[in-house]
């Protein structure tokens, strides 16, 4: 057995367990009204017969379904990749598998029928465990759009006190109307993608709270260099350690910045700091990254925190007067805003305010439109009649960064039950005059609002005209 030299698999495989390598793999699940599409590939034998069984979930015989082996290739990926579309009932649980002629099989997947908001990128059923030394549930949406026009989008696979380590890698070649599985990056956690002179990059954690990594991609994200370790983190989840999320990454005066956090939940404190590097330097290289010293709350006793843990999830963004603040998830309908000395890159943040922030707390992105000259957020907006968790997503604008006011409601489901509703952590991105936006979405049997089963694709068309 050879090691991996580099950071991505197809698909990631634990050593003592070759199955997932070796047997017909199911990449992808996306449910509909009345049926399901179930993507898979066997790199191991494409050349062999393969039959696709469902049946409703613990119940009766199998159905067999023969993929179409002369239409579902895809050339420009490795190895045999395949689709296959199932008519069946609707709002019901179905268990579905994959064997090849020779009796190998792929595990049982579970997938619930029924409607979805926007294009599922991927859906994981609360019950499936194909991902148990990950996680059970999808989170940490990250899209991005190369220059040949191609969108990628991850997502990382998470559960309370699990490893959390794995992450997903889709891509669309047709403006998202349709996703197909292309890569796993392992060990990634709360990853962004996100390009400086053409080329791909991901920054993330190896696992909560967990080492700081980076590594970089030039073929539109089939295959990755070996991770950078930029900083080590406590890699236990009960731990102070490092601690960030797909959050937007700002270049400006000549560096590339994005925010960093170092503490715990358990812990209940959470210090703050900027991360950067010189945006023409080499990127994977450590010695190229400078951390801030970290703005601690209990050395800032003179700001008034409420007792709050500390704040989160920071955007980056460079204001109309030049200067760069670091702006955080805080409390519902505050945000905590630092400012960072681009020219001082190790001095600690500044407190600068806290402002209002229509927002619930819950990840959101800031990024700056120069067409309106304005600054845009899709956020879990924040209502106290009927109360809102992230059951409700609008997108917000700000003139100067301090005042925010709402454009529209997005995707309103605030009459629906907000435990089990959500659409939530979204980032996006601004494509000409629309808005693309990925979502953490749990709808249509989620185990609860947090843990969610979706990760879905959605566009705002002509989004200044809203305005």
């Amino acid at each position: 057995m050879k090691p991996n030299t580099g950071w991505g698999y197809r698909p990631y495989t634990e050593l003592f367990d070759s199955r997932r390598a070796l047997s017909p793999y199911i990449c992808r699940l996306a449910p509909r009204r009345g049926g399901f599409t179930v993507d898979f590939i066997d790199d191991t034998q494409p050349d062999s017969e393969h039959i696709v069984y469902w049946r409703p979930r613990g119940n009766g015989e199998y159905t067999a379904v023969r993929p179409d082996m002369s239409g579902d290739f895809y050339p420009d990926m490795s190895g045999g990749f395949y689709t296959v579309d199932i008519d069946c009932g609707d709002l019901a649980d179905y268990e579905v598998y994959v064997e090849r002629n020779d009796g190998a099989r792929s595990s049982v997947r579970l997938v619930r029928t029924g409607d979805v908001p926007g294009k599922v990128i991927n859906y994981l059923h609360p019950d499936d465990r194909e991902y148990a030394f990950s996680g059970n549930y999808l989170c940490s949406p990250s899209i991005v759009k190369l220059e040949s026009g191609r969108l990628l989008a991850s997502m990382d696979v998470f559960a309370g006190g699990a490893p959390q380590n794995l992450t997903l890698i889709y891509y669309s070649d047709d403006d998202g109307e349709s996703w197909h599985y292309l890569v796993e990056l392992f060990p990634c956690f709360w990853g962004k993608l996100f390009l400086v002179n053409g080329r791909l990059y991901m920054l993330g954690v190896s696992r909560e709270y967990g080492d700081l990594l980076i590594g970089a991609s030039d073929d539109d994200g089939v295959s990755w260099t070996a991770p950078t370790v930029l900083f080590r983190g406590a890699n236990c989840s009960n731990m102070s350690g490092l601690h960030r999320a797909p959050m937007p990454v700002l270049i400006s005066h000549g560096r590339i910045m994005t925010d960093v956090q170092y503490g715990a939940w358990q812990t209940k404190v959470f210090g703050d700091a900027v991360l950067s590097a010189p945006v023409d330097s080499d990127l994977l290289c450590a010695e190229s990254w400078t951390l801030t010293d970290f703005w601690l709350p209990e050395n800032h006793r003179d700001v008034a925190i409420d007792g709050i843990i500390g704040a989160i999830e920071g955007n980056v963004v460079e204001a109309p007067d030049g200067r760069i603040f670091d702006i955080l998830r805080y409390a519902d309908g505050r945000s905590l805003m630092l400012e960072f000395d681009p020219d001082d890159p190790e001095r600690e943040p500044r407190f600068e305010a806290i402002i209002g922030f229509p927002s619930t707390t819950s990840k959101c992105d800031i990024l700056y439109d120069p067409k309106s000259k304005l600054y845009f957020s899709l956020v879990s907006y924040n209502l106290s009649e009927p109360r809102t968790l992230r059951n409700l997503l609008s997108l917000i604008c700000s003139e100067d960064l301090y005042e925010w006011k709402l454009v529209k409601h997005i995707l309103d489901c605030r009459n629906d039950d907000p435990q089990k509703i959500a659409f939530q952590y979204v980032d996006f991105l601004i494509d000409g005059d629309d808005i693309l936006f990925q979502s953490r979405t749990a709808y249509n049997g989620a185990k609860n609002f947090h843990d969610t089963n979706f990760e879905t694709f959605h566009r705002i068309s002509d989004f200044r005209g809203l305005l």
